[in-house]
C-alpha cells in the first residue's frame, strides 16, 4: 500500500487478462504502456489517455497467467511500477478483453501507424522501415512493437502533408522483395494515421529510434538487425 493512503493494487479483485493503469502522466503513449508491461508476456491491445485527467489505460495481455504475474511482481517489490517517474497503481480490470470503439484513422496526421503483414519482429529492421518511409520526407522518429494485429510500427514524419504522401503510396503495397530475408514471402503494408503528434522515444535500440537527437543514449541491443541496407539503394524502393 502506498504512503498517500491509495492501494496500489486490489487484492480482492478477480484476475482478468486486462489490466486497468492509474497515475499515469499526462498523455501516455502506447510504446510506454508496452515498454512497461511487455516484461510480464504478450501485449495484444491498449486503450491510452482514458478518464477525465486522460492518466489511465487498460493494457491486455495474451493470457491471463501473464497479467497476474505482473500484479503479484509489483505487489511483493520494493520499487513500484513508473512511467517518467510517477508511480503507477495497477489493478485487474472488470473488463475481459479491451473493445476499441474507435473510428479508423482516417484524419490526417504526422504519425502513420503501419501493419506490416505476414512478418514477425525481427524479419522487418527498423532500418529498413526507415529506408522506405524516408524515400518521401525526413523520418523524425519511429517505434516498433508487436500486437495482436502483427507487427507495427509508429512512423513520426515532419508534418500530415508528409505523412500523407507515404501513407497514398505504400497503404495496401509490399516492401521491395530485396530489402527482406529469404524466408519471408509476400510483406504487406497496411497503414492508418495515429491519433499521437510526438513520439516519446526514450534510446536508440533495434525497436526504437529518434533520427533528430543524436545524443539519446543508445540501448545495447541496438546491435541488433536482421537486415543491413546501403542507403545508395533507395531510389529503387519506389520501384515495385
Amino acid at each position: 500500500m502506498s504512503t498517500s493512503g491509495q492501494p496500489q493494487f486490489r487484492y480482492t479483485q478477480t484476475p482478468s487478462k486486462v489490466l486497468h493503469l492509474r497515475n499515469l502522466p499526462w498523455e501516455c503513449t502506447e510504446e510506454e504502456l508496452i515498454e512497461l508491461c511487455e516484461p510480464f508476456g504478450k501485449i495484444v491491445n491498449t486503450k491510452c489517455n482514458v478518464g477525465n485527467n486522460r492518466n489511465q489505460a487498460f493494457v491486455e495481455f495474451a493470457e491471463q497467467n501473464q497479467a497476474i504475474q505482473m500484479v503479484s511482481y509489483y505487489a511483493s517489490s520494493s520499487e513500484p511500477a513508473q512511467v517518467r517517474g510517477k508511480t503507477v497503481y495497477i489493478q485487474y480490470s472488470n473488463r475481459h478483453e479491451i473493445v476499441n470503439n474507435k473510428s479508423p484513422g482516417d484524419n490526417p496526421g504526422n504519425v502513420l501507424l503501419v501493419t506490416i503483414e505476414g512478418v514477425e519482429a525481427g524479419d522487418v529492421s527498423i532500418d529498413v522501415i526507415h529506408l522506405v518511409f524516408s524515400a518521401f520526407g525526413y523520418v523524425h522518429k519511429i517505434a516498433t512493437f508487436e500486437k495482436a494485429a502483427g507487427f507495427q510500427a509508429l512512423i513520426q514524419f515532419t508534418d500530415a502533408e508528409t505523412a500523407s504522401s507515404a501513407r497514398n503510396a505504400l497503404d495496401g503495397r509490399s516492401i521491395p522483395r530485396y530489402l527482406l530475408p529469404e524466408h519471408v514471402g509476400s510483406c504487406n503494408l497496411r497503414i492508418s494515421y495515429s491519433a499521437h503528434t510526438d513520439l516519446n522515444i526514450k534510446f536508440q535500440s533495434h525497436r526504437s529510434r529518434d533520427y533528430t537527437n543524436p545524443y539519446l543514449p543508445v540501448n545495447p541491443t541496438a546491435i541488433d538487425g536482421p537486415v543491413q541496407v546501403s542507403h545508395d539503394r533507395l531510389p529503387s524502393v519506389l520501384h515495385y
